[in-house]
């Protein structure tokens, strides 16, 4: 009788082992998921804002602003603003890199349409 208390008590003590092993590598495996999770969705708000700032600027200041120029510094302002609420730190070579993906994916989507309503033509 004293063996099978013995062999459960060793097999409870690997048992705990276990768990806590699993423990110290399951937590900091979700906790570096987590944070990796929250940081895409901080990039992708920012992106999203990029796009947006482009577009309304085209919207607003084309005619007004031939050089582009403070359509750029629209689009800066409103991206630095909105990585700052988010706690993210981008260089202004950054910033900038967003607001060029985001200016030639307007100007693929306006030739697009362009040529769309050539052809119904």
């Amino acid at each position: 009788m004293e063996v099978y208390h013995m062999k459960v008590e060793i097999i409870t003590l690997i048992i705990r082992l276990a768990i806590a092993v699993m423990t110290g590598i399951c937590i900091p495996a979700f906790k570096h998921w987590l944070d990796v999770k929250a940081e895409n969705e901080k990039f992708a708000q920012i992106r999203q804002t990029a796009e947006t700032a482009v577009y309304a600027a085209e919207q607003l200041m084309k005619k007004t602003d031939p050089t582009g120029e403070e359509r750029r510094k629209y689009a800066h302002r409103l991206i630095s603003m909105t990585a700052n609420r988010l706690g993210v730190a981008l260089t202004d070579g950054e910033i900038d890199s967003l607001i060029q993906a985001a200016v030639k994916e307007l100007n693929f989507f306006t030739h697009e349409e362009i040529a769309d309503e050539g052809m119904d033509s």
